[in-house]
């Protein structure tokens, strides 16, 4: 471990004891050994990425998909290539991979020219282009805009390929319908742009393959890379430039230009102009990179072993040089908050490096982390500030963060937080995140009460309820474990299933009651419905009926159970991550009613996500059971359906639970059953009156939207709607916040200043930049603030006059001039209006960041000389990687 961590002063260099606090915010903290596991592939991982719910997905280079926990246990396997289980084909090879999250889709692009999309909830194949010019190398997908998205494909002739889809879900749709080719829906990439909705370009941008290539949102380019020294990487626009005369000067000139590579023999991708583009150009070119726009800074690496850092707007020399690694650089990762720089190099040596100072501060060689093998891929993930290396193992070197810089974070926890619950006896809320640390907070005060750690086995803790009584807690793990603690004491009192060693991750769990004798109900990844008899502390739980339940027919859930609700006193409802929506009778542990399936509802609705996130029966319709719809569902499709259970099961609505098509992860009810709380992944709050909705017929209109805001920037995972009719909200961003059921802000959990929800003037005024400005041009409201109400919005008969979301939001752009002249003298300041006023007039004068001078065009000079010198020979001598001769 010495050789993996030097002593401070050695690391950061400095020679007074008196700038140690400096080096306390430098240190580096690492688990050593990393974790590493043995993988199913026999061919090399081509690309590690993570999924929604931070699970590690990875693609090997035969074909075969490995699901991973965040702990590296592996959940399930599919080989996608169904051509290679045929002996008598001619296997198909993978050449890269990427996602596209907000559609659930996988794309791959084969070495027979082809992309195919695989739908991320079974794997299963949706179509496929094919006619591609050349081998995709390298993918990357950005999603642009509402309902747009670009799909970029780097090939073996240097050229960048780019594909703007716009109406995504209605393009996909129509895609998996084309003509089949053995099987399989096929569209010709000269067929793609018939219809208007997608448009395709390919420039030819290098003089050798594409080693990677990156679309860069902030900045509208697209960053491709290659092992050519005249075209080491290049940051280039989109579709060309829109200037005419620019134009109309480039054409003139383009006689005199000499130093623009031809084009290939054969090859009839057109050149950006000069003005389009910036090369940047490396000794042995460029092998992997990685841009960040908040610090202004490109970092690139290659077969030199050297790590050069540029600033993106002057492409004519480094502004900084990294040295250490013995090996060719093949990863990079800018980290911003943390103001450094990770680099993986072809030996498994990482580097941790800090951005402004440009030294090293840690250097983990494979003696130290036991990663051993050839790298075949790498992947850091922010979430669980790992790096996640593939060799012929899985391996997650973890790093910790400094106890002093998450001190200043405002935050709840440390780590993203997977649930929460509010325990009405005590007025307490309570929430865990994923390193299975619990909390408990005052809600009336927002003031910590207390914590502990309630570390499972081998994984954090998913998901939990609380019994009858209020007092025990019940908690289902990422192991499989599902487990009891005293709330009061914070000690787990009773175990009632271990640890699982094919890591059964727990999705949901509840406490029931039938005829006096109270059972603990769990569902997850092994596709079970686990029953324990809830016996007094320190009992054994039993699993007889979950395993019975599997093998009754008709056939149970094909794919993992994600959710799980209550219909007292004997009625079940479950839904899978497959479309599958089931009701059970508790008693005879048999199928009541089968709502929805992978065959039926998703394929008429003509939608593409299968996922259920969240099943919800109402309560108070019980009187109506007969003639109502008594059950809630999130899915497929991003929908929200409502059913009736009874005769066999019918449809009796059904309507978009996220304008921006995102999957709806969350639901809740309030206290009466008027209100539904509905949340999706991006961190929207809809709140929907379904009072009258759904009561005697199928309804052929929305229910009405009384509000909707943004809530947080990353996916919601749970609700509370406590008595004072507050709403309690948790997400994956490492906050935990309480709203008003009109969405104003009362306080974040964890904050220094505390509240009081029966002062209104108390409640929290401020909201952080990324919830005012993360909405952009959404159809959804901005979040209210807590001031006095306005008359323009206090009546509730304006809030429920639109029978849809398109009726709700023209009523508010009709407000007359007048009511917007009355509200502005209401309100006294305008902090949105004010915030991005300072914003444009803020200067930055800090080291890395875009100065003033810097926004001005660019041009090089005639005579400037690009040659680059390469180092001295002498440091060259016995370098196994220099293949010049």
């Amino acid at each position: 471990m010495s050789n993996a961590f030097p002593k401070p002063k050695e690391i950061v260099g400095y020679p007074d004891k008196e700038e140690s606090s400096s080096f306390s915010a430098r240190r580096v903290l690492v688990h050593l050994p990393a974790q590493v596991t043995e993988i199913p592939h026999r061919e090399a991982i081509l690309k590690v990425a993570s999924m929604p719910d931070n699970s590690l997905l990875a693609v090997g280079q035969d074909g075969l998909v490995s699901l991973w926990s965040p702990e590296l246990k592996l959940k399930k396997t599919r080989s996608v290539l169904e051509e290679n289980k045929q002996p008598s084909r001619t296997p198909k090879w993978i050449a890269d991979t990427t996602l596209m999250p907000q559609y659930n889709k996988l794309v791959i692009g084969t070495c027979d020219r082809e992309l195919r999309l695989y739908d991320l909830s079974n794997f299963g194949l949706y179509f496929q282009i094919t006619g591609l010019e050349s081998m995709p190398l390298q993918l990357d997908y950005s999603y642009k805009d509402k309902d747009e998205c670009i799909l970029l494909y780097g090939d073996d002739q240097g050229c960048v390929n780019i594909i703007i889809i716009t109406r995504v879900g209605e393009t996909l749709r129509n895609w998996s319908k084309s003509q089949p080719v053995e099987g399989i829906p096929s569209v010709s990439i000269e067929a793609i742009t018939e219809g208007g909705a997608v448009s395709y370009t390919r420039w030819k941008v290098h003089n050798d393959w594409v080693t990677k290539i990156k679309y860069c949102h902030s900045i509208q380019s697209v960053i491709s890379s290659s092992n050519d020294e005249d075209t080491s990487l290049v940051i280039g626009t989109v579709t060309g430039t829109k200037n005419v005369l620019q134009r109309l000067k480039e054409m003139s000139d383009a006689g005199s230009v000499k130093d623009r590579p031809p084009l290939q023999t054969g090859s009839s991708a057109p050149h950006r102009l000069s003005s389009d583009e910036s090369v940047f150009k490396a000794y042995k070119g460029v092998k992997t990179f990685d841009f960040s726009r908040e610090s202004n800074l490109l970092v690139t690496g290659g077969l030199d072993r050297a790590i050069r850092l540029w600033n993106p707007y002057i492409p004519g020399w480094p502004i900084g040089l990294l040295q250490g690694h013995n090996a060719p650089v093949s990863f990079l990762h800018i980290s911003t908050e943390e103001s450094r720089i990770y680099s993986v190099s072809t030996d498994n040596n990482v580097m941790v490096w800090d951005m402004e100072d440009q030294i090293c501060l840690a250097s983990i060689i494979s003696r130290a982390s036991q990663i051993r093998g050839e790298l075949s891929a790498c992947y850091f993930s922010e979430e669980l500030g790992a790096i996640c290396i593939a060799t012929d193992t899985l391996a997650l070197l973890q790093f910790r963060h400094n106890k002093t810089e998450l001190s200043n974070a405002s935050t709840s926890h440390k780590r993203p937080v997977l649930c929460c619950r509010y325990i009405k006896q005590f007025q307490h809320v309570i929430s865990c995140c994923e390193g299975s640390v619990f909390k408990v907070w005052d809600l009336i005060t927002g003031a910590p009460v207390f914590e502990f750690s309630g570390v499972q086995a081998k994984g954090a803790v998913t998901c939990m309820t609380l019994d009858i009584s209020g007092k025990r807690l019940i908690t289902g793990g990422r192991d499989g474990s599902v487990r009891k603690w005293d709330y009061s004491s914070g000690q787990c009192v009773s175990v009632l299933r271990h640890a699982s060693d094919i890591a059964d991750e727990v999705n949901s769990c509840i406490q029931v009651e039938i005829h006096s004798n109270r059972y603990i109900i769990s569902v997850g990844c092994d596709r079970r419905i686990s029953i324990f008899p809830d016996h007094q502390d320190g009992a054994n739980g039993i699993e007889d009926l979950g395993s019975q339940w599997l093998h009754q027919e008709p056939s149970p859930h094909r794919e993992e159970i994600v959710s799980v609700s209550l219909w007292p006193p004997s009625l079940l409802a479950t839904s899978s991550c497959a479309g599958e929506l089931l009701v059970w009778n508790l008693i005879s542990g048999n199928v009541f009613t089968r709502l929805g399936s992978a065959d039926t509802a998703p394929l008429r609705e003509g939608t593409d996500d299968l996922n259920i996130c969240s099943v919800l029966f109402i309560p108070s319709r019980g009187p109506n059971q007969k003639t109502a719809a008594s059950l809630v569902a999130s899915g497929p499709g991003g929908c929200i359906h409502f059913w009736n259970i009874f005769g066999g099961g019918k449809l009796f609505g059904q309507f978009s639970g996220s304008p921006q098509k995102a999957t709806v992860v969350a639901l809740t009810l309030s206290g009466d059953d008027t209100l539904l709380f509905a949340g999706d992944r991006l961190g929207f709050v809809y709140i929907w009156n379904i009072q009258d909705y759904a009561q005697n017929a199928p309804e052929t209109t929305f229910p009405p939207l009384l509000h909707s805001w943004r809530a947080h920037t990353y996916n919601i995972t749970r609700y509370i709607y406590p008595q004072w009719q507050l709403l309690l909200t948790s997400s994956r961003d490492c906050q935990l916040r309480l709203w008003s059921c009109q969405g104003e802000l009362i306080g974040m959990f964890g904050e220094n200043e505390h509240w009081d929800v029966n002062e209104k003037e108390s409640w929290s005024r401020e909201l952080t930049e990324e919830l005012r400005t993360a909405s952009g041009d959404l159809p959804v409201q901005e979040p209210a603030r807590s001031r006095p109400e306005s008359p323009t919005t206090s009546n509730p008969a304006d809030r429920d006059s639109g029978n849809q979301l398109n009726t709700c939001q023209e009523s508010t752009s009709s407000t007359n001039e007048l009511a917007i002249e009355e509200e502005l003298e209401l309100y006294q300041y305008n902090p949105r209006v004010q915030r991005v006023h300072l914003k444009q007039v803020e200067i930055p004068q800090v080291c890395g960041r875009l100065m003033t001078f810097q926004s001005l065009h660019y041009h090089e000079l005639a005579d400037i000389h690009n040659a680059i010198h390469k180092p001295c020979p002498a440091a060259e001598l016995n370098d196994p990687y220099d293949f010049s001769f």
